[in-house]
C-alpha cells in the first residue's frame, strides 16, 4: 500500500553536466595552483568562454572557507575582523590552508557545471501594487558572468537591445537532435552555490513569496499578448545552436525549490517507520521545452524507479502561466490579504487561471494513474491507502481526482494562511477553488483561525453548513481541522551538538562578547514586517539610550528583494539607527546580512541570541520560531513573535510562552523588545519550557501521523453515508422492521423535505393548498396510529399554531413544532417548551433586525419570526435573481454563525430558507421524546428534570374535545404501554436531519433501542450522500408504502 503525495514540485529534479562544449576552458588546475601560492585572497583573472553555448559565463570568486562551516566568504574582497557583516564569511585558516581551500573551490567552479534549461517564458510580468519589480541583476564574481536573480534569459545577455516581452508564440515540440536549446540555468556543484534560474528563491518555508522577472525595456514597449516573443524574428535568433541536452550527461539531484519542511518531514517519517511506502507526484522543477523527449523519458523512468517520484512534465508556457502569473501574482497575495489592485496585474487573471487549471489537471491525472497502478484492487481502508495533496498551487486537484476515483481517501493540507471571506470572495474563481478543495475527505490548516475563515467562506459563498467537525456541501461531509506543521527536533538537536556549530558559537561569543544579540531572519518584503521591526527597535534605542552600545540586532535577509523602494527604505532606517553611535566601525546597533549564511552558522547565532524576533504581517507557519526554541536550550532566551503568524496560537501558551506583538503597534513592539531584553531568569525559563514542550510535542512526525489519521477517520465517517439512491425504501424493508419489533414502536416523520417544500410553505402566504395536502397525511397514518404499540409524531419548522391546524382532526398524534422548539406529547393538548426563553431573548432581537434588513434589500423574500425560530424565506427571490439571493443568504448565514456562535445560535439552509435557532435543539427534542418512551419516567418528572416549561395550546378555545389539562397521567401510563424498542425516523436531505440520522443510527450501537431505521425523502434521483439507511422518492412514496401495509 502506498501513500501518494501530490505537491507542485517533486522533491527531486534533473540537472545536466556541461563543461567543454564548442570551446574550451583554460587549464583550471594551473589557475588554482597559481592562486594557492599566494597568501592574499584576490580576484582571479577573468576566464572567457569563446564560442560557447554559454554566451557569457565566467568564474565567480570564492574566498577561503571556514573550518567550522565551509561558509562562502564575500566575493573578491579581503576579509576583515573589524567588519561585522564580513564576520560570517571570513577565513580563520592560515594562508596556506586558505589558498588550498580556494584552489579546490576554483577547481570546482572551473570544472563541469550542473545546468538546467532556461524557460522560454522567463519574460517580464506586469507589475502590481503587490508584486513589485525585482532588481534587474546582481553582479556576482567577474564581469563576464552576470548572475541575475530575476531570471534574465542568458541567451540574451550578449544582446542588450533585445526586449524580453512575450507573445502567443507557437507551441513547439520538445528539443531533439536537430532542435536547438533555449537557454541554460547554471548551478555550481558546490553545496552552497547560488542558482541561476527562473526561480532561484527557495520555498523551504511554507508561505514564501514568489519573485518575478523585470526589464527596463518592458515599460517602453507595448506588451504583447500572453506568452512568446513580441517580435516575429526574435525567437529564431535564439535557435541557432545545437541542443546540448541531447547528449549531455545528467543526474538526479534534490530540488532547490518547493516545500523543504514537507520533504524533510516525509523523509523523517519514512526513516522512523511511520510511513512505509510513498510516491511523490509533482512537476519537474526544471524548464522542459528544451529537453528532448527521449531524455525526458529516461529521466522519468529513473526518478520513478530509484527515487519514488513520478514527475509531471509541464511545458514552460503552462508552468509560467500557472506559477508565475496566477499563483504568485493573484492567489498568493490574496491568501495573505494583499489583494492585487493594479488593472494591469489583472489583465492575465482569466488567462493564467486557464494554465492553473491545466497544470492541476495534469497533476490529478498523474495521481490517478499512479493510484490505479499502486493501490488499485487493494484494501481501501488500509491506513496508507491515501492521496495527500499539498498547498495552494493544487487547490483544484482534490475534486479532479475525486471525479475519477470516487472512493479514494483524499487529504488536502494548506501550508499558507487562509483569509477571511471578505478577502477570498474577491477572487474571480472563488467558487471553483472552494469546490476543488472540497473534493478532499479532510482539509487541514495551520491554525484555528484559518479553519474558521474557511468554514465561514464556504458557508457564505457555497451555502455549505458548518459544524464543529467540518462542513456539509451538496450532502457530502468534509472534515476541516487544524494540524500545525512541526520540525524534527531530535535531528536539530544533533546538529546543534556538531563541531561546526560549537565552534561558531564560540566565535560569535568572542565577536560580540559584551553585546546583547537580537537575531532575525526574513525575506526582504513588506509581509515580513522588517520595516516595522526596525522602527520599533529604533524607538526602543531612543527611549533607552543605555542599550545603544550594548545591543546589536543582526538581521539576515534571504533571497533578493522584489521591491527596490522598500529595500531602500529599510536600509535608510538601518543607517539612521547605526548613526546613533559615535563610531560605527566599533559598534553597530544593526548588522544587515544581505546574503543568507550557512545553516550551522545560523544555528550558532540562534543559540547565542538573547532575543529572537519574528515580525511578519501575515504568514502561514514560521518554523524559524521552532528552530530557535530548540537552539536556545542553553540560554532559554525569549521569543518575540507577531500575532499574525501561524505559530502564534501554538507558542502563546496562554500568555506564558512567546511574547506576542502587533507589528503595526510600534509602542507595544518597542516595549516587548525591552521586556525580552530585561526579563528575569525564572520567567525566561518558564516561557521557554512552555514553548519547548509545544515544539517537541507538535513535531514533524506528530504532524504526519495526525494528518494521515484525520484523512482516514474522515473517509470512514463519509463511508457510513451512502448515495441517496443506493438503498430504496420499500414494502419489504418496512415489513421486516415492523414485524421484528417486540416492544413499542416510535415513529417520527419530519415534514420539511424537498418534495413537500412548496405545499408546506404555501401556508405562509395564505393559500390553503398546503393544508389540504398535509391533511391527507393524517388519514394515511390512521392505520399506523390505531396500533396501540405505535407512537406517531410529525414535526416541522413551522409554528405550533399552524401545525395544530394541519392535524386538528387527527387523534392520538404527537407534534413537534419550530424544528424541535416545542413538543406536544400524544394525549396532551399543551405543549412543552424545549428551549430556554432567557437564552432566546439574548439573540432574537438582533437576529430579527438583521433578517428584516436583508428582506428589505431582497425582493421576493419574507421574514418569519417565530417564538424560538427565525426564518428568511426566499422562494420567490430564487426565481427573480438566484445569484443575488444566494449571496444574501450566504452573507446572513456567515454573519449569524460568526457573531452568535458563543451563545449557541446556528443558521442553516433548508429548502431555500435560512433557518436560525439554538444549536442542536432538534436533537434535544428527539432525546426528550426517546427518554420519555424508553424509560418509566413520566412527563411531569421529565419536564422537571430537564427544566422544561409547559406551554398552553394556541387552539384550546377552538377544539373543546381536547383536554385542557397539561397531562392526564392515568391515560398517559395507559397510553405509553410497553417501552419502545424500535424507532423509525424520516426526514429530508438537510443538515438538521443528517445529525438526527447519525444520532438514531447510533442508538442501536449503545443499546438504547433494539431496532432503528432512517429514511431520507427527496424529490428526485441524485447522488447526494446521506447517513440515512434508506431513501424514498417523495412523501407520497413514503406514506403510500406505510399506509398499504396491513398488519396481521
Amino acid at each position: 500500500m502506498t501513500i501518494i503525495i501530490g505537491s507542485l514540485f517533486a522533491p527531486y529534479t534533473v540537472k545536466f553536466q556541461v563543461s567543454n562544449y564548442n570551446g574550451k576552458f583554460e587549464d583550471s588546475q594551473l589557475i588554482a595552483d597559481q592562486v594557492s601560492s599566494s597568501a592574499e585572497i584576490v580576484a582571479p583573472t577573468p576566464v572567457g568562454i569563446t564560442n560557447s553555448i554559454l554566451p557569457s559565463l565566467s568564474i565567480a570568486t570564492t574566498a577561503a572557507q571556514s573550518p567550522a562551516a565551509n561558509t562562502p566568504p564575500l566575493s573578491g574582497k579581503k576579509t576583515s575582523d573589524s567588519t561585522a557583516e564580513q564576520f560570517f564569511y571570513k577565513s580563520r585558516k592560515s594562508s596556506s590552508e586558505s589558498g588550498s581551500a580556494l584552489a579546490e573551490s576554483l577547481q570546482d567552479k572551473l570544472g563541469p557545471q550542473l545546468v538546467q534549461p532556461r524557460s522560454r517564458y522567463s519574460s517580464p510580468v506586469v507589475s502590481s501594487s503587490v508584486s513589485e519589480h525585482k532588481k534587474d541583476s546582481d553582479g556576482i564574481g567577474l564581469l563576464g558572468l552576470k548572475m541575475n536573480r530575476s531570471g534574465t534569459n542568458l541567451s540574451a545577455l550578449n544582446h542588450p537591445s533585445r526586449s524580453n516581452s512575450f507573445t502567443d508564440a507557437p507551441h513547439r515540440s520538445r528539443g531533439s537532435g536537430s532542435k536547438p536549446f533555449s537557454g541554460l540555468a547554471l548551478n555550481n556543484n558546490s553545496s552552497h552555490s547560488l542558482v541561476i534560474a527562473e526561480e532561484d528563491e527557495l520555498e523551504n518555508a511554507p508561505g514564501e513569496a514568489g519573485y518575478f522577472d523585470s526589464s527596463e525595456n518592458a515599460a517602453e514597449e507595448k506588451l504583447a499578448p500572453y506568452g512568446g516573443f513580441s517580435r516575429p524574428n526574435l525567437e529564431s535568433s535564439f535557435l541557432n545552436e545545437d541542443n546540448v541536452f541531447e547528449h549531455a550527461p545528467w543526474k538526479i539531484v534534490r530540488t532547490e525549490q518547493g516545500n523543504g519542511s514537507l520533504y524533510n518531514a516525509v523523509r523523517n517519517a519514512r526513516e522512523k517507520g511511520v510511513v512505509k511506502n510513498r510516491k511523490w507526484v509533482g512537476a519537474l522543477s526544471s524548464p522542459t521545452d528544451a529537453i528532448p523527449e527521449k531524455v525526458l523519458e529516461k529521466v522519468v523512468s529513473s526518478m520513478s524507479k530509484d527515487y519514488n517520484c513520478e514527475p509531471v512534465i509541464v511545458d514552460d508556457m503552462t508552468f509560467h502561466g500557472h506559477y508565475n502569473s496566477f499563483c504568485k501574482q493573484i492567489l498568493w497575495p490574496t491568501l495573505h490579504y494583499q489583494i492585487p489592485d493594479d488593472p494591469k496585474s489583472k489583465a492575465f487573471e482569466d488567462h493564467s487561471y486557464h494554465y492553473y487549471k491545466l497544470l492541476n489537471q495534469m497533476v490529478a491525472d498523474k495521481i490517478v494513474e499512479i493510484y490505479k497502478k499502486e493501490n488499485s484492487g487493494l484494501e481501501p481502508d488500509d491506513p496508507e491507502n491515501v492521496i495527500w495533496i499539498h498547498d495552494y498551487h493544487l487547490l483544484l486537484v482534490p475534486k479532479m481526482v475525486r471525479e475519477q476515483l470516487p472512493e479514494a481517501k483524499i487529504g488536502l493540507f494548506l501550508h499558507v494562511s487562509f483569509p477571511s471571506s471578505e478577502v477570498f470572495r474577491c477572487l474571480a474563481q472563488r467558487k471553483a477553488l472552494l469546490e476543488g478543495m472540497l473534493g478532499a475527505n479532510c482539509i487541514s490548516f495551520q491554525t484555528e483561525e484559518y479553519v474558521r475563515h474557511f468554514l465561514q467562506t464556504c458557508s457564505r459563498l457555497l451555502l455549505s453548513d458548518a459544524n464543529e467537525f467540518g462542513l456539509i456541501h451538496d450532502g457530502i461531509f468534509t472534515k476541516v481541522n487544524m494540524i500545525p506543521v512541526g520540525i524534527d527536533s531530535d535531528e536539530l538537536e544533533k546538529v546543534l551538538k556538531s563541531d561546526a556549530v560549537v565552534e561558531w558559537k564560540q566565535m560569535i561569543r568572542e565577536r560580540w562578547k559584551d553585546q546583547r544579540l537580537i537575531v532575525s531572519r526574513d525575506k526582504l518584503d513588506k509581509l515580513r514586517g522588517v520595516k516595522q521591526k526596525l522602527l520599533a527597535y529604533e524607538k526602543f534605542l531612543l527611549k533607552n539610550p543605555d542599550f545603544v552600545y550594548t545591543t546589536s540586532l543582526i538581521q539576515i535577509f534571504i533571497g533578493s528583494s522584489d521591491d527596490l523602494n522598500y529595500e531602500a527604505e529599510v536600509m535608510q532606517i538601518a543607517s539612521r539607527i547605526n548613526s546613533l553611535t559615535e563610531n560605527i566601525s566599533d559598534i553597530q546597533p544593526v548588522v544587515i546580512l544581505n546574503k543568507d549564511i550557512h545553516f550551522e552558522q545560523y544555528l550558532a547565532l540562534q543559540s547565542e541570541a538573547d532575543v529572537f524576533i519574528v515580525s511578519s504581517m501575515r504568514e502561514g507557519l514560521n518554523l524559524t520560531c521552532h528552530e530557535f526554541i530548540i537552539a536556545s536550550k542553553d540560554k532559554k532566551s525569549p521569543l518575540v513573535l507577531s500575532e499574525f503568524t501561524g505559530s502564534s496560537p501554538l507558542l502563546d501558551c496562554d500568555g506564558n510562552g512567546a511574547i506576542l506583538i502587533n507589528p503595526w503597534d510600534q509602542v507595544g513592539f518597542c516595549e516587548a523588545i525591552k521586556s525580552a531584553l530585561t526579563m528575569e531568569g525564572k520567567e525566561k525559563e518558564l516561557r521557554w519550557k512552555n514553548c519547548y514542550d509545544k515544539v517537541t510535542k507538535h513535531d514533524s512526525l506528530s504532524w504526519i501521523k495526525t494528518c494521515l489519521q484525520s484523512v482516514n477517520r474522515a473517509w470512514k465517517l463519509d463511508k457510513e453515508k451512502s448515495s441517496a439512491n443506493k438503498n430504496p425504501f420499500n414494502a419489504e424493508v418496512f415489513k421486516k422492521f415492523y414485524t421484528s419489533s417486540s416492544g413499542g414502536r416510535l415513529f417520527y416523520f419530519n415534514l420539511d423535505t424537498p418534495a413537500a417544500h412548496n405545499s408546506l410553505f404555501g401556508s405562509q402566504s395564505g393559500p390553503s393548498k398546503g393544508y389540504l395536502e398535509y391533511s391527507r397525511i393524517g388519514r394515511l397514518l390512521q392505520e399506523l396510529i390505531s396500533d396501540p404499540k405505535n407512537h406517531v409524531y410529525v414535526g416541522s419548522i413551522i409554528r405550533r399554531s399552524e401545525l395544530e391546524l394541519l392535524f386538528k382532526n387527527v387523534i392520538n398524534i404527537g407534534l413537534i413544532a419550530e424544528g424541535g422548539g416545542f413538543v406536544r406529547l400524544i394525549g396532551s393538548s399543551n405543549w412543552i417548551s424545549v428551549y430556554e426563553e432567557d437564552e432566546v431573548a439574548n439573540w432574537k432581537p438582533q437576529v430579527s433586525s438583521l433578517i428584516h434588513a436583508k428582506v428589505e434589500r431582497l425582493p421576493g423574500s419574507i421574514a418569519v419570526i417565530e417564538e424560538c425560530t427565525i426564518r428568511l424565506v426566499a422562494d420567490s427571490s430564487m426565481v427573480i435573481d438566484q445569484k443575488r439571493c444566494m449571496d444574501v443568504m450566504g452573507d446572513v448565514m456567515q454573519h449569524i454563525n460568526d457573531a452568535f456562535e458563543e451563545v449557541g445560535v446556528h443558521a442553516t439552509i433548508i429548502n431555500n430558507s435560512v433557518v436560525v435557532q439554538q444549536k442542536d435543539i432538534a436533537l434535544r427534542a428527539m432525546n426528550f421524546i426517546l427518554t420519555y418512551y424508553t424509560t418509566e419516567m413520566d412527563a411531569k418528572g421529565l419536564t422537571k428534570q430537564w427544566n422544561l416549561k409547559p406551554v398552553k395550546s394556541t387552539t384550546d378555545t377552538i377544539f373543546n374535545h381536547i383536554s385542557t389539562d397539561s397531562i392526564n397521567y392515568e391515560k398517559e401510563r395507559e397510553r405509553k404501554g410497553d417501552l419502545v424498542t424500535s424507532f423509525f425516523f424520516s426526514g429530508g436531505l438537510n443538515p438538521m436531519d443528517e445529525s438526527i440520522y447519525e444520532y438514531v443510527n447510533n442508538l442501536t450501537k449503545d443499546g438504547t433501542i433494539k431496532d432503528a431505521i432512517t429514511v431520507s425523502v427527496h424529490g428526485e434521483r441524485d447522488e447526494t450522500r446521506t447517513s440515512a439507511s434508506y431513501t424514498a422518492l417523495g412523501q407520497n412514496e413514503l406514506f403510500g408504502i406505510i399506509s398499504r401495509y396491513k398488519r396481521a
